[in-house]
């Protein structure tokens, strides 16, 4: 099965939890200055507004970023971040809450790209495998990346060199992972 379609059933499990324990989709807090396909309905009187994963036309790519870097990304990597608009995913892999990070409108997608750059640029000042993150953990400093140069995807704490791998590829942590 595709990253993509992986990354769709990821979304519909997400969605159909957040409906069975709320009675609602996942829902983020509203910015009428920051609107995103993936909203659904109105914003409630705390703020808040439903989202659902949609497609982005055209799909995003990190290839322009990668070239500029002079990097190969994974190409996994641009499905993860250019296949969808979405809110974050919380999901779970082994003892490991994790926030999957996704690109909520096209200005998050450019967001997206100029933190890659900065924290690939901060790995080779620190003369460290480069990486890309992909999540958060529960811990501040705890990072899930992608490592550049073999495609793992692994535990990273800020500053730091990978230190445990979760998955060999993005497509098996998105095997792995759980909502």
């Amino acid at each position: 099965m595709s990253v993509s379609l992986k990354l769709e059933k990821l979304h519909q499990a997400f969605s159909e939890k957040c409906l069975e324990r709320t009675g609602r989709l996942p829902v983020i807090e509203h910015d009428e200055a920051w609107p995103s396909p993936c909203e659904q309905g109105d914003v409630d009187e705390q703020g808040l507004i439903q989202w659902r994963a949609a497609p982005q036309q055209p799909k995003g790519s990190l290839n322009d970023l990668a070239n500029a870097l002079a990097l190969n990304f994974p190409e996994e990597l641009s499905v993860l971040f250019g296949h969808l608009y979405a809110g974050n995913l919380l999901v779970r892999i082994d003892d490991h809450h994790i926030e999957l990070l996704q690109a909520w409108n096209e200005d998050d997608f450019s967001r997206l790209q100029q933190n890659i750059t900065g924290h690939v640029l901060m790995k080779r000042k620190l003369k460290q495998p480069e990486t890309v993150f992909m999540g958060l953990t529960e811990q501040d400093d705890l990072l899930i990346t992608v490592l550049v140069e073999s495609g793992e995807v692994c535990l990273e704490y800020v500053g730091k060199k990978p230190h445990h791998v979760l998955a060999n590829s993005i497509s098996e942590f998105l095997d792995k992972v759980t909502v």
